[in-house]
């Protein structure tokens, strides 16, 4: 029995040899596979530098672009910067420059008065707003958009007429002021003006059956050499016309113009 015990003990010990150098060589192979890293290929010579400025007077600041090159759906991310003393420019690599862009106005058009009624609305043949006050003769006018003034004149009937030539976006406007009581004082033909340059006042020269505005909007230019719609009189008269028979209405269409109002 002792004999079988024995030779029992040593097959025993024999096979924990055998697993554990069985393990050691796996452990030892293992160690020699190759891993394979992939990595995102980043071409950072499409990367941009920028330098951020913060001034105290600088509170948020949107970031809108990527910071790799290329579209993304991301939202827009809002950050606060703190209040610092002085003047601290800060780089980040591999952030696209945001360029500083013009603030772009919130409104182009406006009423030409301050009060107003209309008392008329545009159709064929009077393709213009009627406009009266109860500030009468005193009631100043004023361009509805920036412009120069592209007309100063006295009509056969003699109304006082300023026109202003508008230019939105590439495209030209022009808007007509008719039986103005009297002139502002300096203007003159190629004056650049804005909404807030008062034209003249209210009135009720030529053929008018009271104090009131006569304005016209056209999206032509007056005056304008080689403007084939309305170079002329005749054919900003012929082209309001034309624009209305297809649904343009003047600064209607610019805006929406209520009945009456005590604001611009």
């Amino acid at each position: 029995m002792g004999t079988i015990k024995r030779e029992i003990i040593k097959t025993i010990s024999l096979i924990f040899v055998v697993l554990a150098i069985t393990l050691q060589i796996i452990n030892y192979r293992a160690k020699e596979v190759p891993y394979d890293l992939s990595f995102e290929y980043i071409n950072t010579k499409d990367m941009a530098q920028t330098k951020i400025a913060m001034k105290n007077s600088i509170s948020k600041v949107n970031i809108i672009d990527s910071v790799f090159t290329g579209s993304t759906d991301s939202n827009v991310e809002e950050i606060s910067l703190p209040n610092n003393q002085g003047f601290q420019e800060v780089e980040f690599t591999g952030v696209r420059k945001i360029e500083n862009k013009p603030v772009v106005p919130k409104r182009i058009w406006y009423l030409p008065t301050q009060m107003g009624n209309v008392t008329q609305n545009p159709h064929y043949g009077h393709v213009a707003l009627d406009i009266t006050s109860p500030r009468g003769s005193n009631e100043l006018i004023f361009p509805v958009a920036n412009g120069k003034i592209s007309s100063i004149y006295r009509d056969s009937a003699g109304a006082l007429i300023v026109t202003v030539l508008h230019n939105i976006n590439g495209k030209n406007y022009t808007s007509q002021y008719v039986h103005l009581s009297s002139y502002a004082s300096g203007l003159y033909v190629g004056k650049p003006v804005t909404i807030n340059d008062c034209l003249g006042r209210m009135g009720t020269t030529g053929y008018s059956t009271g104090v009131h505005l006569h304005l016209a909007v056209v999206d032509c230019g007056l005056f304008v050499p080689g403007d084939k719609n309305c170079s002329d009189l005749n054919g900003f008269f012929r082209y309001a016309n034309y624009r209305y028979g297809q649904g343009y209405i003047g600064l209607g269409t610019m805006m929406r113009v209520p009945g009456s109002w005590n604001q611009r």
